[in-house]
């Protein structure tokens, strides 16, 4: 328990559940803005109106390898009626049997053609075990464009209200914007870069490229900033599952990597 707590003490910057990015999308440096599908529920659930059908995700990652770090999600998309979705998920990060900072949330879709938009709620909840815990609700929206060839935008507001946890404990809510884009360079490359801006004033940047050998098989790579951090990834498809491998490299702290799962049903 005292090596945990040190653990804690002693790590060179500040995580919290928000930033956690999923395989798909950590392999090309975390950019997520633009991009679609199950694990858009993340970063901008926009972009879940590329999906047909009922879907499902899971992620698991160990920050650091070597350390209990880790976080976990799970992601469920439901098509309620043309043109519209509704999306959950439940993220957890936190070091095992000390502390949790959980995100569960809620989020409505409508695709309006090119345009679409998703207003979405979060249940937070910050817990150290055997101590205290602390709660609050927030509120996002999100918002796509696909009107222009071989170019996605998006835009995603985090944190609308500002909420904040009520007691002093070094742990926050963060509130963010990010614009994104994704820009189809060939008929096998893709390119991603996100722009954040973390309340009051600490900017962020990701950016990545991603090559599709074919239908079930593209390699990702790409950086992150702030701490800054390579990444690279593969990913298959098989039938209707999806399997993402993705790592990000901290030149101090080594590597942390995550699994993705995902079927479309």
């Amino acid at each position: 328990m005292i090596i945990k707590t040190l653990l804690l003490l002693v790590m060179a910057f500040r995580l919290s559940a928000q930033q956690f990015s999923p395989a798909p999308f950590l392999g090309a440096g975390g950019a997520s803005v633009a991009q679609d599908g199950i694990f858009a529920l993340q970063d901008n659930p926009a972009g879940l109106t590329s999906l047909k059908r009922l879907a499902a995700g899971s992620a698991f990652q160990q920050h650091f390898v070597g350390t209990d770090i880790a976080s976990q999600a799970f992601y469920l998309a439901i098509p309620v009626f043309s043109g519209s979705w509704l999306g959950f998920t439940v993220t957890n990060y936190g070091v095992f049997e000390l502390s949790s900072l959980m995100r569960s949330g809620a989020s409505f879709v409508r695709s309006f053609g090119h345009f679409s938009a998703s207003v979405g709620v979060n249940y937070h909840q910050f817990a150290v075990h055997s101590y205290q815990s602390e709660r609050q609700f927030s509120g996002d929206l999100g918002f796509q464009f696909r009107g222009i060839d071989h170019l996605s935008l998006g835009l995603f507001w985090r944190n609308i209200a500002q909420a904040k946890f009520s007691t002093l404990v070094d742990q926050r809510i963060v509130q963010e914007v990010g614009v994104g884009a994704l820009a189809q360079v060939t008929s096998q490359l893709e390119a991603v870069v996100d722009v954040w801006r973390e309340h009051p004033e600490t900017w962020r940047y990701r950016s990545g490229l991603i090559y599709r050998f074919s239908e079930q098989f593209c390699l990702r790579g790409g950086f992150a900033s702030s701490p800054f951090q390579y990444t690279g990834g593969v990913g298959f498809m098989k039938g209707k599952w999806a399997f993402d491998l993705a790592s990000a490299f901290h030149v101090t702290l080594g590597s942390s990597p995550q699994l993705a799962l995902s079927y479309a049903f």
